[in-house]
């Protein structure tokens, strides 16, 4: 059998319903190979090229049908640099839970409970702690859906009061009535104090 199958549906056909068709198709033949989808584009726009590979790659994979991506980028426009065709490519997989290559990150959407700035405290969170494959943290505005929204995270940063924040190991409370503005530093080291911290100069370098 072949090592693997590079799929590349014409322009002039649906990629979804001819993929999925391809997919019956092994399947009905037996034949067990990766299968690479081969993704076209001439966008310039990083964040369209993200959208575009979520919906025509990302639905795809989610379903199990398919292995991987290859980007390539045709027409004349600005050539987006390899790293962040890599970067792209791997947050999508990730997106599908085909592969971990960086912390998973859980918010709730914000509501008038919200006990503090959610958009600047889940950057600051991520900036300290978005290299770390595997983990899941969930940043939460409030206590009242918080523990529900955040179950299947390994670390939660929870607002109680106005300037307090609680931290979570899973479903537990570990450490509660942190002030805010030492909160983040407290969660990075909750992280290293239960083995699952790695500095990011090591993970650079692997």
């Amino acid at each position: 059998k072949p090592a693997f199958v590079l799929l590349r549906v014409s322009d002039d056909l649906s990629n979804l319903h001819a993929s999925r068709r391809i997919f019956e198709i092994l399947k009905a033949e037996d034949i067990d190979t990766s299968v690479i989808h081969h993704f076209q584009t001439d966008t310039a726009e990083s964040d369209e090229l993200a959208l575009q590979m979520g919906m025509k790659i990302g639905s795809l994979l989610s379903d199990g049908a398919g292995d991987g991506v290859l980007v390539e980028q045709t027409g004349d426009s600005q050539p987006f640099s390899v790293d962040f065709v890599r970067r792209t490519s791997f947050s999508l997989l990730q997106g599908c839970r085909m592969r971990n290559t960086k912390t998973e990150f859980v918010s709730c959407p914000s509501c008038g409970r919200t006990l503090f700035d959610l958009q600047d405290t889940t950057a600051m969170i991520q900036e300290s702690t978005g290299h770390l494959p595997g983990v899941t943290v969930a940043v939460m505005g409030c206590i009242v859906n918080g523990p529900g929204e955040m179950a299947d995270a390994d670390f939660g940063y929870v607002g109680t009061l106005p300037g307090k924040i609680d931290l979570y190991y899973g479903k537990e409370v570990v450490r509660k009535g942190i002030p805010e503005d030492s909160a983040v530093e407290e969660l990075v080291e909750l992280i290293k104090e239960y083995g699952m911290w790695k500095d990011k100069e090591e993970e650079e370098s692997e």
